[in-house]
């Protein structure tokens, strides 16, 4: 039998759609076409940051032992580091924390990467890299001052998991452009039809 392990935030989690069409729910059943006996686990949580992920990763004894198993395991993690920088609509972006946030999710990120790796020196692992929704929203406004932002955050994603040998998914490509398609009422997270993207692009 073949585990695969999710991990990650609210993206992992399926927030805002039933499970079935939670992008790991969908990406499993891509994968059980070559792998009938795949089974997976999803320890996604709303809200997740990279310190709690972190956290998890060192005092949760059960997901330890899923990662030890897994052969392959996704992450969705560092977008609700950066929203501690908004407020609300009408307030600017607390920039001036900006730097401190960063260093923070940088350090924290190799932390996880050295911790997964340690675990499971073996199953390829996918990271996912941030997507900016503010098009499709009441944010817009903010939305040339976010992207550098992103972009800022998505850099350091790719440079750590070029570091622990992870594949990155990039998902700030795939939904720009399509934000009204892919991103769902909230105007945060994804559509049903956003998280198949989402599964897609993983599947690549």
């Amino acid at each position: 039998m073949k585990l695969y392990l999710a991990l990650g935030d609210s993206i992992t989690a399926g927030y805002g759609v039933e499970s079935p069409f939670s992008f790991s729910n969908v990406y499993a059943s891509f994968l059980r076409r070559h792998n009938p006996d795949l089974s997976m686990l999803n320890f996604g949580i709303n809200g997740l940051t990279t310190s709690g992920l972190l956290n998890l990763l060192k005092t949760n004894q059960r997901l330890r032992h899923s990662l030890a198993q897994a052969f392959l395991i996704t992450l969705t993690i560092g977008s609700n580091d950066l929203l501690r920088l908004i407020g609300n609509p009408n307030q600017p972006i607390k920039t001036s924390q900006l730097p401190i946030i960063q260093g923070n999710m940088s350090k924290t990120l190799m932390q996880i990467g050295q911790e997964i790796r340690l675990l499971n020196p073996v199953a390829t692992v996918k990271v996912a890299t941030l997507y900016n929704p503010l098009p499709a929203g009441p944010y817009a406004y903010y939305y040339a001052q976010v992207q550098g932002i992103i972009d800022n955050a998505n850099a350091m994603i790719v440079m750590w998991a070029r570091h622990y040998g992870f594949i990155v998914v990039n998902l700030d490509r795939e939904i720009k452009g399509k934000e009204s398609l892919f991103i769902g009422q909230d105007h945060a997270h994804p559509s049903a039809v956003g998280y198949q993207m989402i599964a897609k692009a993983f599947a690549r």
